[in-house]
């Protein structure tokens, strides 16, 4: 099995400074999961590339706790790609890191301790050859309940964004460099206030 990195020395660089920061709850008393992202690249297998992430998640809730992470690949293709296990890209990662990193299913059935971290690996599979864009979703970073000062409580769906760049043409995909660009939280749709009795 062939693998190509196509994650640059810079946007390596770029991974460290992503991390999200403050590492504790936060100053509304939500818990948190700290998530860092590692490599964009793929593996060659069978004359097809399969693509995925590494990442790195740390509990820093203040408490143990599951991380209750999701994952998924968008394109400006109109596209989505679930994050799946997938063995022969976990085998080539593994035999290259000189470690094994965890599913995200097996890292969400898995209690963390405070403070606890754990490495993961999102598999995306094949991706559309004519897609240049690539947006990286996770959820479940943070508490999903949030009160506001008047003492409202509100579910709310926040999503750490990282978007990324495919260089070059729709021929020999796999060879084209990936650079990351940006990240960003956002809420998706609008919080939704919970009726107490």
């Amino acid at each position: 099995m062939k693998r190509i990195l196509i994650a640059t020395a810079a946007a390596a660089a770029l991974f460290g400074a992503v991390a999200l920061a403050p590492e504790s709850a936060d100053a509304a008393g939500r818990w948190r999961i700290n998530f860092t992202p590692g490599e964009m690249a793929n593996v060659i297998s069978g004359g097809k590339a399969s693509y995925y992430m590494t990442y790195s998640v740390k509990n820093a809730s203040g408490s143990a706790r599951k991380a209750p992470i999701r994952i998924e690949l968008r394109t400006e293709t109109k596209k989505t790609y679930g994050d799946h296990y997938d063995a022969g890209t976990s085998r080539a990662v593994a035999k290259d890191e000189g470690k094994v990193r965890h599913s995200t299913r097996a890292i969400r059935s898995t209690e963390l301790a405070d403070s606890g971290a754990a490495d993961g690996l999102a598999s995306f599979g094949r991706i559309d050859p004519n897609a240049d864009e690539l947006e990286v979703r996770v959820y479940g970073l943070w508490d999903p309940i949030v009160r506001d000062k008047r003492g409202r409580t509100f579910a709310e769906r926040r999503v750490l964004v990282l978007k990324y760049k495919r260089s070059g043409d729709e021929y020999n995909r796999p060879s084209d460099t990936i650079t990351f660009v940006s990240r960003a939280e956002e809420v998706e749709g609008e919080p939704k206030q919970l009726h107490t009795e």
